[in-house]
Formats: C-alpha cells, structure tokens, sequence
C-alpha cells in the first residue's frame, strides 16, 4: 500500500474514532516507537511512541473538539506524497451557539515505516495563537486544547 493509502486509512480510522472513542482502532498506524510533533503554537510539543501519542490526542479531543458544538474539517492543499511522506493542508473550523466560528489553519506531514506511521507533525501558521487565545477566552475559557 502506497503512503498516500495509508495515510488515507488513518484519517478514516481517526474520524472513526472521533465518533465512538474506540482508540484501539488507531494503534496499528503508529510504529511503537512513532513520534508526534506539534509545530508552531502554544501548544508545541512532542510525545514518544505509540501510548503516549494516542493519549495526547484523545486528551486534545476530549478538551477541546469534543466540548464545541460542531467541528468541520477541510483539505486545503493536497494531499501530497513524496516517497514515504505525506503532507496535506487543512483547515478545522468550530462552532459554538452564538460565536463567530473558529477557524484552525494548520498543515500535517506523515512519515511511515512500511505500513506504519513513524512521525506525525502538525504545523501552524505564526500568529495563529493569539486568533484561538481570543476566540476561547470569549467562547470557550474552559476548553483545554493541549496534549500533554
């Protein structure tokens, strides 16, 4: 399977999970030893092996996309595949009652090993902290979008 077909598999498996919580359908895309590296934000960080990502990213959930009234997701550039790697732009945009929406603006790259992944970035564009700090301080102050 090319990294265009995996990378494809796994963004159906996370939207998929998204649905039911069911995280164990995600663990066979990540190497044990997989890196997650978030780019660009206050909420940079990066988190070793499989558990740990699969954690950071049910805690980001469950803080923040889960607590807002929709959630629509975009592609805005690509995908793209060169050789192992998998690069598309996106666009995320939330939505509680009575609020503008918020839109995320970011770009991720996957890297697999055969048929798994062993690195994930996600990279926002600068000046895109001070855009969501605004928006959650006024529509969703208990919303915690970190990872870690």
């Amino acid at each position: 399977m090319s990294a265009l077909q995996q990378f494809f598999a796994y963004a159906m498996a996370f939207e998929q999970t998204w649905d039911d919580d069911d995280w164990s359908r995600l663990e066979p895309f990540f190497a044990d030893d997989a890196v997650y590296d978030v780019r660009g934000s206050a909420l940079a960080c990066r988190l070793e092996g499989r558990a740990a990502i699969l954690a950071g990213l049910k805690k980001s959930l469950d803080g923040f996309d889960r607590r807002l009234a929709k959630r629509t997701l975009d592609v805005t550039d690509g995908p793209h595949e060169q050789g192992d790697a998998v690069t598309i732009g996106w666009t995320a945009t939330y939505a509680v009652p009575g609020a503008a929406p918020l839109v995320l603006r970011g770009r991720s790259t996957a890297r697999f090993r055969g048929d798994v992944i062993g690195e994930l970035v996600d990279e926002y564009p600068s000046g895109m902290d001070d855009e969501v700090g605004a928006w959650l301080a006024r529509h969703a102050p208990d919303a915690d979008v970190s990872y870690v």
